[in-house]
């Protein structure tokens, strides 16, 4: 918290802001989360106008990561499912994007933004079934927002709990609190593990085109 707090304002929104684009338009959300890099982030807001910029910056980061990753669908959808990523991610994973997606539309789109590793794929499955950029953006938004303000906002909960509270509990609390973020850490990589090589997701389901409106 004290190097992130350290780093001048405007690097960090950068940095938040970035990140969110990679996420999504590169897959990077399937290795390192977003929600855990804006909930870092989150614990420097000290007042409204820190928080109300970093919410500008991961939901700006956020769209154009997500509007990168439909136009990757809309044009390589195939290719990008095929390559070498797209296979290591196993069919499991692109089928729940799909069916996540198909009968829900564009709520599928905003409610994504909450569902982990789904989010990451959902803009290229929405491109790669021709779903409209302007049905797609506006759902995005909507999503965008909503999750950013929900992240930093624990984010700036957790850092005004910590400066307030953290000195009392001593290096005995910080390591109780490591060991139980390492431990769902664990948990959740070997059950993706499991998922990605055994080539299934959390439940299987065919493959049937999203709604184009």
């Amino acid at each position: 918290m004290d190097a992130l707090t350290g780093l001048p304002p405007a690097v960090l929104y950068l940095l938040t802001g970035a990140f969110m684009t990679l996420e999504t338009s590169l897959l990077i959300g399937l290795v390192l989360p977003g929600d855990t890099v804006v909930l870092l982030a989150g614990t420097t807001v000290t007042g409204p106008a820190r928080f109300a910029a970093l919410v500008a910056a991961s939901t700006l980061g956020s769209l154009l990561g997500e509007s990168i990753g439909y136009l990757l669908g809309r044009r390589y959808g195939d290719r990008v499912r095929a390559s070498r990523l797209g296979r290591r991610l196993g069919e499991g994973a692109w089928a729940n994007a799909e069916a996540f997606l198909t009968g829900r539309g564009g709520r599928a789109v905003a409610a994504a933004r909450f569902v982990a590793v789904v989010h990451a794929l959902v803009p290229v499955v929405a491109g790669s079934v021709r779903m409209r950029y302007r049905r797609f953006l506006g759902w995005s938004v909507l999503g965008a927002v909503a999750w950013s303000v929900t992240f930093v906002g624990i984010g700036a909960l957790a850092g005004a709990s910590w400066r307030q509270y953290g000195e009392r509990l001593g290096m005995a609390g910080v390591a109780v609190l490591a060991a139980v973020v390492l431990a769902a850490w664990s948990l959740r990589t070997r059950a993706w593990d499991e998922r990605v090589t055994s080539g299934r997701g959390p439940g299987r389901a065919r493959r049937s085109p999203a709604p184009r409106e």
